[in-house]
C-alpha cells in the first residue's frame, strides 16, 4: 500500500524543530563526525543507547524500535535500498532520543516516513533523522555549490545516503536561494514548505494545468530532469492575474510514494 500524506500545513513550532536538531547533533558530535562518510548508523545506535540493528521480524511495517533502560533493538524491513534503510534507522534513534518511555515499542509504516508539515511526533523523528544523516555544518556547504534542482538534490542524497524527499526538505531549511518544496498528491497540492527567502505564498488545492506538475499528472508529459519556465501564476496566488511573470520549476513523480515532487524557484526579483 502506497503512503499518502498529510495534508496539515501547521508544522513544528520552531522551537521544537530546533531541539530536534540539537538533539541530533549533539549524538554526531559523540562520534566527531566530519564528513557524511563517518556517520555510522550502527555506532550512533549504540552511543544513543546500546540499541541494535536487526533485519527482518516485521509484517506491515518499515521500522520498529522496542527498547528498555538497559538497551533494544532497531528492526528494519530487509530489502529496501541504501537511502530508506538508512533514514528508518535514523528515525528510530530519534524516537528513541526524543520520546523516551518505559517500555518503548514504536511501529512505523512508510507514511510515516512522509509526515513532515504536522506537529507530531513523527514529524519530530523525522527532523531529528534529517539532520542525523545531513547535519548543517557538513550539507550547507555542498548545497550551496550548484544551482537549484532535483538533479542536485540527487547527487546530495547520494552523497549522504539519502531519499530525495529527506535530501530537498533538508535543502529548503538551509539554503540562501529562494526555493519552495511542494508534494502533490492525485493532482492536488497535499503541502509546501518555503525557504527563508521565499516570500510569495503557494497555491493550495488543484495543480495547475499550466504547472509541468500538472502536465505530469494529466500525463501530458514526463519528468521536467531540469529547472524549466513556468508561469508564476501556475504557482503563486499572488500573480494568478499576471499571465507575463515567470518563474522556475523542476518537478518529479516518484513511485514509491505516489506523489510528484517539485521544487519551484524565484531565480528574479518578483517584486520589479
Amino acid at each position: 500500500m502506497k503512503p499518502t500524506f498529510s495534508n496539515s500545513r501547521s508544522g513544528l513550532s520552531e522551537l521544537r524543530r530546533s531541539h530536534c536538531k540539537a538533539e541530533a547533533n549533539k549524538l554526531l558530535k559523540t562520534l566527531w563526525v566530519e564528513a557524511p562518510a563517518e556517520i555510522d548508523l550502527e555506532s550512533l545506535a549504540y552511543k544513543a543507547g546500546r540499541l541494535r540493528i536487526e533485519e527482518g521480524g516485521l509484517e506491515n511495517a518499515e521500522g520498529r524500535i522496542v527498547a528498555g533502560g538497559s538497551g533494544g533493538t532497531i528492526r528494519v524491513k530487509p530489502g529496501m535500498n541504501s537511502g530508506r534503510r538508512r533514514f528508518t534507522i535514523a528515525h528510530e534513534i530519534g524516537h528513541y532520543i526524543l520520546h523516551p518511555r518505559e517500555g518503548l515499542d514504536r511501529e512505523d509504516s512508510a507514511a510515516n516516513f512522509t509526515l513532515w508539515n504536522d506537529p507530531g511526533e513523527e514529524t519530530e523523528a523525522n527532523v531529528f533523522a534529517a539532520e542525523l544523516l545531513m547535519p548543517e555544518f557538513i550539507f550547507k556547504p555542498r548545497a550551496a555549490k550548484s544551482a537549484p534542482g532535483l538533479t542536485l538534490m540527487n547527487r546530495l542524497a547520494t552523497d549522504f545516503s539519502t531519499s530525495i524527499m529527506a535530501t530537498a526538505f533538508q535543502y529548503v531549511h538551509y539554503t540562501y536561494e529562494q526555493v519552495a518544496l511542494v508534494v502533490s498528491e492525485r493532482g492536488r497540492i497535499k503541502w509546501s514548505v518555503r525557504s527563508k527567502d521565499f516570500w510569495p505564498l503557494i497555491r493550495k488545492g488543484a495543480l495547475s494545468s499550466d504547472s509541468a506538475a500538472g502536465e505530469i499528472f494529466a500525463a501530458k508529459a514526463s519528468d521536467t530532469k531540469r529547472m524549466v519556465q513556468t508561469p508564476a501564476c501556475a504557482w503563486l496566488p499572488k500573480f494568478e492575474n499576471d499571465s507575463a511573470r515567470d518563474i522556475k520549476e523542476d518537478s518529479r513523480f516518484l513511485e514509491w510514494y505516489d506523489c510528484i515532487v517539485t521544487l519551484v524557484w524565484l531565480d528574479d526579483d518578483l517584486n520589479d
